[in-house]
């Protein structure tokens, strides 16, 4: 069960944006639709409910001035002040006059029946709804007054069956009519979507064209709302063209560097001489082992994990450490951590294992016995300072340290490789390296590197 719930979620999330939008714009136009219906409604009985009730109000004040009360107490009305409306049996208007419980007058529309309403006290005023002769829904006010010293209530209906029909002719206009502007603004709502999620058509259509290789980057004339997506996508994809680009100049620059030992190889196994194949076997075989080993040794500097992630200080830069301190098992890489530097810098991880792997597996392959690392924040750049105490660079041959391919010693394993890498990264951050020897001997490296965001 949790299974398909899982799939339905999922399905959902990954359905049409455009039909969840349109889904979504519909369902509120249908509820601001039923709500103006109802308010309206609401607004036109009540306005149409007040207007009657002041009509009612004006009636009970004439029905006062014209009631008066004989000497015995008897309750006489003047009909000479009432509207004739009052005298037609069932007419919808009505009065009842009352003393306490007992009815002294009423009129003769409501032949014989009563107002059943509740008496309220001299001075104040009550309004009610009730069902009146032949089932007629009645709006009444009552209000009660002292007249010659009695304490009588005046209560005067009117029927509001003519009303209600009127609110209901008009709901019915308006439905039509909102009906209408509903099925326009739908119109209008649809077009709109499509002109809106043109942008993302186009976009759909330039991924395609990526992916048959039509097109090295999406286009950045797109809203300000995916354009972060856009310049993001854009950025990966100059990263993985730059990386592969490095891999490709690193297994080129491999096949190039077997291809010699392998010739020499070839040439050997003609000699018929085994006292001469014997050693150069040897001798050329060491020679690739060194490159492959090299090569292996690049891949675990690199380490694992994401392919596009940003660079932890607090755990990659540790491992990477480990790593080189057990390549280099003779040599001490120190780095004292600083506090002011963040846990996580918004740089390419996979970049800055190979930019730090190679500084520092080069600075462990000419160093006597110590390897320093101090890294540290200037203002929106990484700033690092690797240092080694061996025996440093000639001065006329530091500029060739990141050409690529160029050994400064054919002795040591490797074919040239790790230092070109480092520029191609700098170069790709748009920062900058320099290479130049201690006063008390040793090899220093200084780079800095622009930190996206800050």
């Amino acid at each position: 069960m949790k299974q398909n719930t899982g799939k339905a979620s999922a399905r959902l999330a990954s359905g049409s944006l455009q039909l969840r939008l349109g889904a979504g714009l519909l369902a509120s136009l249908l509820l601001v639709f039923l709500l103006l219906w109802l308010l309206l409604s609401q607004a036109i009985r009540n306005l149409s409910e007040d207007y009657v009730l002041s009509h009612l109000q004006h009636d009970a004040e004439t029905l006062l001035g014209a009631l008066r009360f004989t000497p015995d107490g008897r309750a006489r009305l003047d009909t000479g002040k009432l509207d004739i409306i009052y005298q037609r049996p069932f007419s919808g208007h009505y009065f009842q006059i009352n003393r306490g419980q007992e009815i002294l007058l009423r009129s003769r529309s409501l032949w014989d029946e009563n107002l059943n309403f509740t008496p309220p006290a001299s001075g104040q005023t009550r309004r009610s709804h009730a069902t009146g002769p032949e089932a007629q829904p009645l709006l009444i006010f009552a209000a009660g007054y002292l007249k010659d010293g009695n304490r009588i209530s005046i209560a005067v209906a009117e029927d509001l069956g003519p009303i209600e029909k009127d609110v209901q002719a008009l709901q019915t206009r308006f439905a039509l009519a909102a009906l209408l502007a509903f099925l326009v603004l739908l119109a209008l709502q649809q077009a709109l979507l499509k002109y809106s999620f043109r942008p993302l058509r186009r976009l759909q259509a330039e991924i395609r064209e990526l992916e048959r290789g039509d097109i090295d980057q999406l286009g950045e004339e797109v809203p300000a709302e995916i354009r972060p997506l856009v310049d993001g996508f854009n950025h990966l994809l100059r990263l993985m063209g730059e990386r592969l680009q490095r891999s490709r100049n690193t297994l080129g620059d491999l096949a190039h560097a077997l291809k010699t030992p392998l010739t020499l190889l070839r040439q050997a196994s003609e000699t018929q001489d085994p006292a001469r194949l014997r050693p150069e076997v040897e001798r050329q075989s060491e020679k690739m082992l060194r490159l492959i080993n090299h090569a292996l040794k690049r891949a675990r500097l690199a380490g694992e994990g994401p392919a596009v992630s940003h660079f932890s200080l607090a755990q990659d830069l540790p491992a990477l450490l480990d790593t080189l301190r057990h390549l280099h098992r003779d040599k001490h890489f120190l780095y004292e951590p600083d506090p002011a530097l963040p846990g996580r810098l918004a740089l390419d991880r996979e970049d800055m294992l190979e930019l730090l792997g190679n500084l520092l597996d080069n600075a462990g392959k000419w160093a006597k016995r110590e390897v320093r690392l101090e890294l540290a924040i200037d203002r929106d750049r990484l700033c690092g300072l690797i240092t080694d105490d061996g025996s440093g660079v000639e001065a006329d041959k530091l500029e060739l340290l990141t050409r690529r391919g160029q050994r400064l010693d054919e002795n040591e394993e490797g074919h040239g490789l790790g230092l070109a890498i480092v520029s191609d990264i700098i170069r790709q951050y748009g920062g900058e390296i320099r290479f130049d020897n201690q006063s008390a001997g040793g090899l220093r490296v200084q780079f800095r590197i622009p930190i996206p965001g800050r």
